[in-house]
């Protein structure tokens, strides 16, 4: 009996060994993680608009609407970065925004939410969508040194290169592989990068009658970067494939185009230069069938930018041009076999706090009245959001002329005056759109820092609005409007 006693015991010492051996293999492997570096970085934003007359409305008896009523509204976001350093060389990433909505907004139910870009004053699908009201994830990716250069592989901003201008860093998140090299000046970078929303399932693929294998859109690209110690510029070259469409009918088609994209940032002195091209060739409509009659569609187009600021301590004067080629109009009674329209400017590229604004756009619906219709690319039969000037890829059929200056009274105000005159490059001769003037805009803003990471700005613009706003009424009446808003911004 002592020694069944005395064996069990020895047992007992045992298990308890094995345990503390196990906890101390677990530690041992996962120490250079739980040793790793955390950093956390990001952004908190609240904003807030009174926007008088979106629909850039008068009392019109001809189409029966009345003048548009006014959106208040307020909308934040933290976005929040995480930096684990795991080791020397080696990081993971992820980034996520959290409670991004529309203050005192009700959600729908639903994981899309309404149209992002219905019609005017119409909620919007960040203000509903049930996946941004607590955590959304849209980066987790892993950078590492990898043989001289450095390598990222992951969910990652995609639409970042270059200037502001074109980019859409605020909206466009997927999967991409990168390498880039380092040799003096020059950086060398190719990547890839296949786009969300586009792949079909396995079913799809082995069941449907028409379905493509390589129904998906994806694009390489190469890049090269030259820095000098006040400024750099470079040149992107991609390929872009999207085959998501060659099962549709009547006939499936692809859509496969070259883009070149140099930009520059530079400072001369006193002033400070920065601009894009972005210059477009391949084919919109590739079609896999004989059966469509019109034949292919080939695109050849460019957008482009360019800003110049001098700097006068404590002031500032400068000026903007840009330029986002629209498509070309179709021949009565002929197919329309060319697509000119430009690459938009992109969603992080605000020029005016009416105009062209994303953001606006975004939380208070699509500017112009849909009563006076909506204008339609010629080749692609595709509506823009109400008859408004972005789209939600951003400036989208424009021609933009800016004058702007500033003053810093002090070093923590920014007073700044801008005043931007825009038109439409191309009517929309399909449906008799009336005049391809924007209007003037008017902008007034001043920003002052309460902390180095905490600033406050106050802003109003005022659009005397054009006879493109009426569409295709020939007898339409369009109304100016004006837009109050202020913005808390937090960086950490």
């Amino acid at each position: 009996m002592l020694l069944a006693k005395y064996t069990k015991q020895e047992e007992k010492v045992r298990k308890s060994w094995i345990v503390l051996l196990s906890i101390g293999l677990i530690m041992a492997f996962t120490m250079p993680a739980l040793g790793a570096d955390v950093k956390f970085s990001g952004t908190y934003i609240v904003q807030g608009y009174y926007d008088n007359n979106r629909a850039l409305a008068s009392n019109d008896s001809t189409t029966g609407s009345r003048e548009g009523a006014s959106i208040s509204d307020m909308w934040q976001r933290l976005r929040l970065q995480t930096d684990f350093q795991i080791a020397e060389g080696l990081k993971l990433t992820t980034r996520a925004d959290i409670m991004e909505r529309v203050w005192g907004n009700t959600t729908n139910n639903s994981i899309d939410g309404p149209a992002v870009f219905s019609a005017t004053g119409t909620a919007q699908q960040e203000a509903y969508d049930e996946t941004t009201r607590n955590i959304r994830f849209n980066n987790v990716y892993v950078t590492a040194n990898v043989l001289g250069g450095v390598l990222k592989a992951g969910y990652v901003t995609q639409g970042a290169w270059g200037t502001d201008f074109g980019n859409t860093g605020d909206l466009v998140f997927g999967p991409r592989i990168r390498y880039e090299y380092y040799t003096g000046p020059w950086t060398l970078v190719a990547y890839y990068d296949w786009y969300d929303g586009t792949k079909p399932t396995p079913f799809n693929q082995s069941s449907a009658i028409n379905a493509q294998v390589d129904s998906q859109e994806e694009t390489p690209q190469v890049a090269v970067v030259y820095t000098w110690a006040k400024g750099n510029a470079g040149l992107k070259v991609n390929y872009l494939m999207n085959h998501t469409n060659s099962a549709t009918a009547p006939a499936g088609y692809k859509t496969n185009y070259w883009q070149f994209n140099p930009y520059w940032k530079a400072q001369f002195g006193p002033v400070y230069t920065e601009g894009e091209i972005i210059y477009r060739y391949g084919k919109t409509f590739e079609y896999e069938s004989d059966t469509v009659n019109t034949g292919d569609v080939q695109l050849n187009s460019w957008s482009g930018y360019a800003m110049a600021t001098v700097d006068i301590k404590p002031a500032y004067v400068g000026g903007t041009l840009v330029y986002v080629e629209g498509d070309s109009p179709a021949v009565a009674g002929s197919p329309n076999t060319t697509n000119t329209a430009g690459a938009p400017g992109g969603v992080d590229f605000n020029p005016c706090l009416i105009l062209f604004n994303y953001d606006s756009m975004r939380w208070n619906g699509g500017l112009g009245n849909p009563a006076y219709g909506n204008p339609v690319a010629p080749s692609t039969t595709a509506a823009f959001p109400a008859n408004s000037s972005t789209s939600a890829s951003g400036i989208t059929n424009a021609y933009i002329i800016q004058v702007f200056g500033g003053i810093k009274p002090v070093p923590k105000l920014d007073i700044k005056a801008a005043v931007t005159l825009a038109k439409a490059d191309k009517s929309v001769y399909s449906r008799n759109w009336i005049s391809k003037d924007y209007g003037w805009e008017g902008d007034l803003t001043a920003t002052y820092k309460i902390y180095d990471n905490l600033s406050y700005m106050v802003g109003f613009g005022y659009l005397w609005a054009g006879d493109y706003w009426k569409g295709t009424q020939a007898a339409g009446v369009v109304n100016n409007d004006y837009l109050l808003t202020h913005k808390l911004t937090l960086s950490f």
